[in-house]
């Protein structure tokens, strides 16, 4: 009887810190450090650990205390892989816990490198006799380095105690192999890897009692409009909470601070929605329009026992949700099946007309697509005007376990009655919602590398055949490939970031001109941590309005959240995309591109044209951050708006200055919208009939054209100024112009003999009688150089010495003869002899300029003239 007393007593001590308000040091329950060698134990097995055994886990693969490697003192717990897996428990009945509370367990973790063998940290229930209780177990992430010497890796799991008769609960480390973490996708007919060696070792495993906090907002996607106050929603589940303290931390996009309070929690304004648990509402401050990362963190007596952080959104406006735009669709084929009861209420934020959704795919094992929420989830969609896009990105488990393989090639040999009736079912039960498909993921490439994917695509496409009048299937196709074959009925064109912006419509132009094929553009983002927070915007802006110009009839658009996993749910977070994206859509529907305009050299000005508002999309072409302010000409109610939503009215300069505004303009795009679009259109259709000027010394005739877009008959004049030193005739003159009709004057342009070769500007500077009177410049480029000639100079310092390198190429259909030449300031020009130079051929020319003074700045001019001829190629270059 006394030791039966005597045991009472001491489980009822050890699970006094748990049961009761913790004390001094905090709330962790059991700490397993394997410093044994000091308590008397001897053995290689660490105390109270027992080795599972049974199917894949061999007998002879043990683990041992070693010090080989620790995280902490000088022991660990190694275990070295023989072939099969290897998996460790602590005895059940020695870490009792308290119905309803919260734990985690944590354990740090480091291997060897292993290809296939991964370690994890498991954990679950058991009741007061130490039976397992269902559906408790808690896995954290798998881990397994991929180089040597990588540092230490925590692991960690989190569970509730929610089961009444939970008692204690058991904690596992395991070694294990794909077998015994990866599935059996293909049933008996699967394959798994192993690793025959590999080693981990454990060390530091604790238990906590922790509260489990969840922050939360009732926003939908946590997007906030302007005027909504930014309410978070933090939800205890503790079964005390006197000990804890809290510190919230907002952080803007940039990660600068913006918001900050600690303290103890005020549990007295928290709502109580049973036992243990308590929900409390925190009002953020006033924050402007961006994206916001708010972090929670919990302590308790200065140790922290939870932490928890949410990413929210707020626009810049209260608008209400425009038409969706067809042209613009989202990529969710990453979004779990879970997620998407969100997107009705997640999309007409985005404005956007289209989604993709992966209803086949190897995850998605057990879900049926012909669900009732499926078949609600299209209504709504159809109701918004969102048209939905089915993928699908992978044979469905069950698909390939019937065939014996889970690649879409297996469908080449498979008996039809594996697949075709839930195929057939698919489509007939959708019909009326789905009249879009893709078959595979977007940025595969698998279409062009595998010639039998072509084949897969073709048996597909006779089943919608069968079915669908006309089947719009998409086939992923990566931009860097030649479109080649027989094309599909839709290619979804993935462009990569290593494309550029301006080149995109260069890879659209091959499906231009071709019948019944449609053209769907997938643009990849780039990735953010390697250029940086404003390049990966701006080029993402870049890319839309450049597609865009080249008459994109669909635009897609990755989903604008981040989806990540945490144990064992999918949370979903809004990116700062999201308001990039939403701001590029909601300006650009139903507009419609009109032509490029001439504000300034070195200035992209795009034209849209939305039902006669004109919206310029305008960024500097230089490569660094700088910014420049330049006046033009807008109407009154014109505005600017940013790619985050923000819209700025305009700076008005003095009458003066001709109604002008002060516009400051860098590398990322803005947005003026409002402006006289018909005026625009004018601009934008002023330029010479051939903008490249043979650089020969004599008179070069060109004509000038622009067209009156307007609906009435307008008038005015223009004078043109042409650069320093050149002169245009006639310089100034008056037109009269009816609507639609296109004025053609001709010029004559001569330059000085030392005129340097490359872009040259004529200000033209024009008043306009229309609605009213609008003056503005436009500035008209042109290049001087040779057409046949090409010419690369490298001027170099070498002590006192200037050694210049000039390459010159001859781009013509027959041999040319010129005179090469180089003229540093203050000494002998030197020439050299270029003779014969066949077409198509290089010649190099080296000049030395000796003991010269060079000074910052410093250049040296060169050239060519021709020997029998007025043609002349001059240019200047900086010594290096």
């Amino acid at each position: 009887m006394n030791r039966v007393i005597l045991l009472i007593l001491t489980v009822w001590a050890a699970g006094a810190t748990a049961w009761g308000q913790p004390r001094g040091a905090g709330r962790t329950l059991k700490t397993i450090d394997f410093e044994e060698r000091k308590l008397g134990n001897d053995e290689d097995l660490p105390m109270h650990w027992v080795k599972l055994v049974g199917e894949g886990l061999p007998h002879y693969v043990n683990g041992r205390l070693a010090r080989t490697m620790a995280h902490g003192g000088e022991y660990s717990f190694q275990f070295d892989l023989n072939g099969g897996s290897l998996v460790y428990r602590y005895e059940a009945t020695r870490i009792p816990i308290q119905t309803g509370a919260h734990y985690r367990v944590e354990a740090f973790v480091r291997t060897t490198p292993m290809p296939h063998a991964r370690a994890r940290l498991s954990a679950y229930f058991t009741d007061l006799d130490g039976h397992p209780i269902a559906d408790t177990r808690r896995q954290s992430a798998l881990y397994a380095a991929t180089a040597p010497a990588e540092a230490w890796r925590p692991l960690e799991v989190s569970l509730t105690a929610e089961a009444a008769d939970a008692g204690f609960l058991v904690i596992e480390l395991g070694l294990l192999q794909p077998e015994m973490y990866a599935g059996d996708p293909l049933g008996q007919r699967t394959l798994h890897p192993q690793d025959i060696a590999g080693t981990a070792w454990f060390d530091d495993v604790t238990v906590s009692q922790v509260p489990e906090v969840t922050l939360a907002t009732e926003a939908p996607g946590n997007i906030f409009r302007r005027s909504e106050p930014l309410r978070l929603t933090v939800l205890v589940n503790d079964r005390f909470v006197d000990d804890l303290s809290s510190q919230l931390v907002v952080t803007d996009a940039a990660g600068r601070a913006v918001h900050q309070q600690s303290g103890a929690l005020d549990m007295t304004r928290a709502e109580d929605l049973g036992p243990g648990r308590k929900r409390l509402t925190l009002l953020l401050p006033d924050l402007p329009a961006g994206f916001y990362e708010a972090k929670l963190a919990m302590s308790s007596h200065g140790q922290l026992v939870g932490e928890q952080t949410i990413d929210l959104v707020r626009l810049a406006d209260d608008a209400p949700a425009t038409a969706p735009d067809p042209r613009f669709g989202i990529i969710a084929t990453a979004l779990p099946a879970e997620g998407w009861s969100e997107l009705p209420s997640i999309l007409p934020f985005l404005s956007a007309g289209r989604v993709k959704l992966a209803i086949w795919s190897a995850g998605r094992e057990g879900r049926r697509t012909d669900s009732a929420a499926f078949d609600s989830l299209l209504e709504k969609l159809a109701a918004l005007g969102i048209t939905p896009t089915a993928c699908l990105v992978d044979l469905p488990p069950e698909v390939a376990e019937k065939i014996g393989d889970g690649s879409w090639e297996a469908l080449l040999k498979a008996d039809p009655a594996t697949w075709q009736p839930q195929f057939s079912y698919l489509i007939a039960r959708h019909a009326n919602h789905l009249d879009r498909w893709q078959l595979g993921d977007d940025c595969s490439d698998a279409f062009v590398t595998r010639p039998e994917m072509r084949k897969v695509y073709d048996l597909i496409y006779g089943e919608f055949a069968k079915l669908v009048r006309r089947p719009d299937l998409a086939m992923p196709w990566p931009a860097w490939y030649e479109l080649d074959g027989k094309l599909p009925a839709t290619v979804a064109l993935s462009v990569p970031p290593s494309v550029l912006p301006s080149q995109i419509p260069l890879y659209m132009q091959d499906l231009r001109g071709r019948e019944g094929h449609n053209l769907s553009i997938s643009l990849q983002l780039p990735p953010r941590e390697q250029y940086g927070r404003q390049v990966w915007i701006r080029d993402v802006a870049q890319r839309v309005v450049y597609a865009l110009s080249a008459d994109a009839e669909r635009i897609d658009l990755p989903l604008p959240f981040t989806i990540r996993r945490v144990g064992e749910r999918t949370e979903r977070q809004p990116d700062e995309m999201l308001l990039i994206e939403r701001t590029l859509i909601t300006t650009l529907a139903g507009a419609t591109f009109r032509g490029k305009v001439a504000l300034a050299e070195g200035l992209e000005a795009f034209l849209f044209d939305r039902g006669g508002v004109g919206i310029l999309a305008i960024w500097d072409r230089g490569a660094d951050d700088a910014t420049r302010e330049l006046a033009i000409n807008v109407s009154d109610r014109a505005y600017q708006l940013d790619l985050w939503g923000n819209a700025t009215a305009l700076t008005r300069l003095e009458d003066r200055e001709g109604g002008k505004v002060r516009l400051t303009v860098g590398p990322t795009p803005i947005f003026l919208v409002g402006v006289d679009a018909q005026l625009a259109q004018l601009r934008a259709s002023i330029a010479l009939d051939r903008p490249l000027l043979e650089s020969s010394f004599e008179p070069h005739t060109r004509h000038i054209r622009f067209v009156n877009p307007y609906r009435q008959a307008i008038g005015g004049s223009f004078k043109l100024k042409p650069p320093a030193g050149w002169t245009v005739s006639p310089a100034s003159q008056t037109f009269t112009l009816n609507p639609g009709e296109t004025l053609d004057r001709e010029i004559t342009l001569e330059f000085p003999y030392n005129s340097f070769a490359g872009e040259k500007i004529i200000a033209a500077e024009f008043t306009i009688q229309a609605d009213g009177t609008s003056r503005f410049v436009a500035p008209i480029a042109l290049k001087l150089g040779l057409s046949d000639v090409g010419m690369q100079t490298l001027a170099v310092r070498d002590g006192d010495d200037v050694s210049v390198q000039q390459i010159i190429s001859n781009y013509g259909d027959k041999p040319i003869d010129y005179t090469a030449f180089a003229i540093f300031p203050g000494q002998a020009r030197q020439e050299r002899l270029v003779t014969n130079l066949g077409a198509g051929r290089t010649t190099i020319k080296r000049y030395r300029f000796q003991n010269v003074t060079i000074v910052p700045g410093s250049t040296v001019r060169v050239g060519v003239k021709e020997l029998d001829g007025a043609r002349i190629l001059n240019d200047e270059t900086p010594i290096q």
